[in-house]
């Protein structure tokens, strides 16, 4: 089996774009990362010993645990923009209304013919 490079820049490349998305600053993902950067490691060694099969198989799951990263990192992102939304919303509920003014209240659905 020729040595798998393609598979190894593929998981090179996932890894660096959980970083990019800061997976660092998960706790889940970081854990990923760096497993993912492990067996990058160990799948470079591997393919020095010339034994690529089980190389290429290292790199198929660091580059899975790279994409998990990606995937709890955004997940994080998205929750955090979430929380300040609700926030926002929250805030602007409580806030009073210029000159007294009562907020007004939603229109109910109308009935469909």
């Amino acid at each position: 089996m020729p040595p798998p490079n393609e598979h190894l820049a593929s998981s090179e490349a996932a890894a660096r774009s959980a970083q990019e998305l800061g997976a660092q600053n998960n706790p889940q993902a970081a854990l990923y990362l760096q497993l993912a950067n492990e067996e990058n490691q160990q799948a470079r060694r591997l393919m020095r010993s010339g034994d690529n099969q089980r190389a290429d198989g290292m790199l198929l799951r660091s580059r899975a645990d790279a994409e998990l990263s990606i995937m709890l990192a955004k997940e994080a992102t998205a929750r955090t923009q979430a929380e300040q939304a609700e926030e926002v919303v929250r805030k602007a509920k409580s806030a009073p209304m210029p000159d007294g003014q009562q907020p007004q209240q939603p229109m109910p659905p109308q009935p469909t013919p």
